[in-house]
């Protein structure tokens, strides 16, 4: 394991960016936020405590990265807190994850691409799955965490790549099992493709979205099927099997896939910097801003599914304009 005590930083971080992506901050149940920005010095998770006090932790071994489509989520159960990133671009592109845990970082390693693929555009979030199970006539409680990570694959072109997943169980400490890494590709989840002539846009649509369904509480996926010319919706679902070592039965959760729907490619959608909502049934909204409106589509199965705008001025700002759109769902 590479591992490294974290650096504190006390000086003035030259170069550190003001403003940040939603996806590289995080507000715990706590009151706790996490940030991670670029400095001269390579990524920097910044710590805030509900109290108002901050420290900031340089990651190691990543100074001078072209670093972006940064993530960061947190292990609430144990404080673990992991950042992944898209490190390069274009066919040199790779993702990296790197974690810390009781004041050390781990990392960073290569989890997808450098290996002859390029990979791109990741998204992360970690779900805990808690159920009860019946043991010689008891019942007993049993709690799985997980680290999902989405990303684009892709060997020449981005038509030619499928977005990947792939679902790790954390440890009792909250450290990724590493050895259950077995990505897979989300394409061949739908193995009946009618193939396209034409993909338009492939850069912009190259970016598969990880959110969680408020009424079922589960997570779902959102990404471009080029092979069957659609926008997937896959559903996880957790499962507790038995495992045995010698006499031992062991208890463990795997996950399992279901497609909750398929939607024609609209290629004017900004999937690269879309946000997604999601109301009762599954029903979804996409937006994003544009120079003086807020373009969204709402996801229907029916059609390909038309782009619209909300313009702001005249009264109307753009936080207002966001919540309407927002609202469409619930």
């Amino acid at each position: 394991m590479r591992g490294a005590r974290a650096t504190l930083i006390a000086i003035l971080l030259v170069g550190m960016a003001m403003t940040a992506a939603a996806d590289d901050m995080m507000l715990t149940r706590n009151g706790e936020m996490y940030r991670v920005t670029p400095s001269d010095y390579g990524l920097v998770m910044s710590e805030r405590l509900s109290d108002g006090t901050e420290t900031n932790y340089l990651i190691p071994l990543t100074a001078g990265i072209a670093a972006t489509s940064v993530q960061v989520g947190v292990d609430e159960l144990t404080g673990v807190v992991f950042v992944a990133w898209q490190n390069g671009d274009e066919l040199d592109a790779f993702v990296e994850i790197a974690w810390f845990a009781d004041g050390t970082w781990e990392g960073p390693y290569t989890v997808a691409g450098a290996d002859g693929t390029a990979a791109e555009n990741p998204q992360l979030m970690i779900d805990r799955f808690e159920t009860t199970v019946e043991e010689d006539g008891e019942l007993v409680d049993l709690g799985f965490t997980f680290l999902h990570i989405t990303w684009w694959d892709y060997t020449e072109g981005r038509d030619d790549g499928s977005a990947y997943l792939a679902s790790i169980p954390l440890n009792e400490d909250g450290t990724p099992d590493l050895a259950s890494f077995e990505p897979i590709a989300l394409r061949d989840l739908l193995p009946y493709g009618v193939g396209c002539q034409t993909i338009t846009n492939a850069a912009g649509l190259a970016h598969p979205k990880i959110f969680m369904d408020p009424q079922s509480g589960t997570p779902h996926v959102f990404a471009s099927d080029f092979s069957n010319c659609a926008f997937q919706i896959l559903k996880l679902e957790y499962e507790v099997v038995d495992d045995w070592i010698g006499e031992t039965k062991r208890r463990r959760a795997i996950t399992v896939w279901r497609a909750e729907a398929m939607i024609a490619i609209n290629s004017d959608i900004v999937l690269a910097s879309a946000k997604v909502e999601v109301g009762h049934g599954l029903d979804v909204v996409m937006y994003w801003d544009v120079e003086d409106a807020v373009a969204y589509v709402q996801l229907d199965e029916n059609g390909i599914p038309p782009v619209q705008t909300l313009r702001v001025g005249d009264g109307l700002t753009r936080e207002q304009a966001t919540d309407m759109v927002r609202n469409l769902v619930h």
